[in-house]
C-alpha cells in the first residue's frame, strides 16, 4: 500500500510535556484487560508524540470508522449551510420531495435538519432496519414511515437512518456525492489521499457507516475541529459550526442494552456526543 506524506508533525512526549511513563502504563493496561488495538496515536499540541499498530494493521492501511463516520457527514452539512444552500430548519420533505410517502403523518412532514443531526425525530428506537424493511430501496422514504413515538425535538434516540437522510440533503442541494464534496473541501486540502467510502447498492455512501481512513488522517481531523476549523492558513470549516456541532442540543439517556458507561450520559450534538 502506498505511503501518505506526513499531516501531523512529531516529536517527543517529552517535549510535549507527556510522560512516557504514563504511555507505557496505559499500554500496560490496555494489555492486561485484553483490549485489542488496531493502532493508538497520541497528539498533544498538534505533534505527534506516540503511534503504533498491531498486525496485520499498518500506519497505511484504512481503518473502518464506523459511526466516527457520523461527524464527516456532520461536517458536510455545515459546509452545505454555510454555503446557503441549506438551513437547520429545511424540512425534509421540501428538499427530497421525491422520497415522501403518501401516507407520510403529520409528524414526519416537520423533520427538519435540526431533528435529524440531533437524532430527535422522535422514533424511540434505532429505526434503520424497519426503514429498510419498509422501504429496501428508498431509505429516506422508509425512514419517514417508521412510526414517531415522541414528538420531534423531544427525546434524543440514537437513529443511524438520521445520517443516511442528511447525506441525501447535502447531496441533493449541492449537486455531488458525499465523497466527492468532502474530497474537494475537506480531505484533499488536508492532505489525505485517500478515504474510502462503503456504499449502498445503489452507490450511494452510507453516511452513518463505512469511512475508511487512517490513523493519522483520524488524528488529523480531530486537531482540525481542535483549530476550530483551520487547516495551515486555510479555514475548511467555519469555525461557528465546528462550536455548534460540538455543543450539547439534547440529553442522552443509558442505552438499556449497556453496562453503566458515563459516555453515554453527556449529552449530544450534531452527529457527534459532547466532549
Amino acid at each position: 500500500m502506498r505511503s501518505q506524506p506526513a499531516l501531523l508533525p512529531r516529536s517527543t512526549p517529552a517535549a510535549s510535556g507527556v510522560s512516557s511513563r504514563s504511555i507505557a502504563a496505559l499500554l500496560d493496561r490496555l494489555e492486561a484487560q485484553s483490549v485489542e488495538l488496531h493502532s493508538i496515536m497520541v497528539v498533544r499540541h498538534g505533534h505527534v508524540v506516540a503511534e503504533g499498530w498491531w498486525a496485520p494493521y499498518s500506519a497505511g492501511r484504512p481503518h473502518l470508522l464506523y459511526s466516527l463516520t457520523k461527524s464527516f457527514t456532520s461536517v458536510a452539512v455545515g459546509l452545505a449551510i454555510a454555503d446557503g444552500r441549506l438551513s437547520l430548519d429545511d424540512r425534509v420533505v421540501d428538499v427530497l420531495p421525491d422520497h415522501v410517502p403518501a401516507d407520510i403523518s403529520e409528524q414526519g412532514r416537520r423533520i427538519t435538519v435540526h431533528h435529524l443531526l440531533s437524532m430527535t425525530a422522535g422514533h424511540s428506537t434505532d429505526s434503520l432496519a424497519k426503514a429498510w424493511q419498509l422501504e429496501p430501496d428508498d431509505l429516506v422514504k422508509g425512514f419517514l414511515r417508521v412510526p414517531f413515538s415522541e414528538p420531534e425535538g423531544t427525546r434524543h434516540t440514537y437513529d443511524n437512518a438520521t445520517t443516511f437522510v442528511l447525506a441525501r440533503m447535502v447531496e441533493r442541494v449541492t449537486g455531488r456525492g458525499l465523497p466527492e464534496l468532502l474530497d474537494d473541501r475537506l480531505f484533499r486540502p488536508m492532505g489525505v489521499d485517500h478515504a474510502e467510502w462503503d456504499r449502498v447498492a445503489s452507490g450511494a455512501a452510507f453516511g452513518f457507516h463505512g469511512l475508511h481512513l487512517t490513523t493519522e488522517a483520524v488524528a488529523a481531523f480531530g486537531e482540525l475541529l481542535l483549530r476550530g476549523g483551520v487547516w495551515g492558513d486555510r479555514r475548511l470549516v467555519p469555525r461557528a459550526w465546528v462550536e455548534l456541532a460540538t455543543r450539547r442540543h439534547i440529553e442522552t439517556r443509558q442505552l438499556e442494552e449497556d453496562s453503566p458507561n458515563p459516555d453515554f450520559l453527556c449529552g449530544y450534538g450534531y452527529q457527534s456526543p459532547c466532549p
